[in-house]
């Protein structure tokens, strides 16, 4: 990941990147158990198996680390496009539901929804990490639509948000995702926007 964002510290010597993905990693987890305003660069340090100057070394503070933190969930790289919408569909489904799966990503999602977090971090959240996959899901409806599998005039908007927003509704119902989920909504997405016959 790149170091030259305006929330990072200074550059000095140079940097030891295995320490910068342990510190991201353990910062994604602190920031999932314990939230944005219990988060504690000393936490994060100690599980990093670091110390703390060497972690204000790279970022000026809690803020500026939990940006990069945010925006290491996206570096996943997205699943190749084969070129027919619906397989794209799903391939694109199941990559969500492995990164949102992946340690502290779903608490992180609940999270930006709360008053205290700091609106730099929901910012770049929002930019980072949500912005792109709904980008990717938008575009993949679209190619259906052009190819003639989808209804022009089907509300792609909410179908959008409603392929990942029933993955979450699963959690808050406190019910297991079905292994096939990717799948099936997918399927009830295709069957709710099909081009009618003719």
């Amino acid at each position: 990941m790149s170091r030259t964002s305006p929330t990072t510290a200074p550059a000095g010597r140079p940097r030891d990147t295995t320490i910068d993905a342990g510190v991201l990693d353990a910062a994604l987890v602190e920031l999932g158990s314990k939230g944005y305003s219990a988060f504690s660069i000393a936490s994060v340090a100690e599980a990093a198996g670091t110390t703390r100057p060497a972690v204000y070394r790279r970022w000026k503070d809690k803020s500026a680390l939990v940006v990069d933190a945010v925006a290491r969930l996206a570096e996943v790289e997205p699943p190749p496009v084969s070129g027919d919408p619906y397989t794209d569909l799903v391939a694109e489904l199941e990559n969500f539901a492995h990164c949102i799966s992946e340690a502290g990503a779903l608490p992180l999602a609940g999270l930006m929804l709360s008053d205290t977090i700091d609106p730099q971090v929901r910012a770049a959240y929002l930019e980072r990490v949500v912005g792109p996959r709904r980008q990717r899901l938008r575009a993949v409806l679209d190619s259906a639509v052009a190819a003639g599998d989808l209804d022009a005039g089907a509300d792609l908007e909410v179908a959008g948000s409603f392929l990942t927003g029933s993955w979450y509704s699963f959690h808050v119902a406190g019910r297991p995702v079905p292994a096939d989920w990717a799948a099936r909504v997918a399927a009830l997405v295709w069957a709710a926007c099909r081009r009618p016959p003719g």
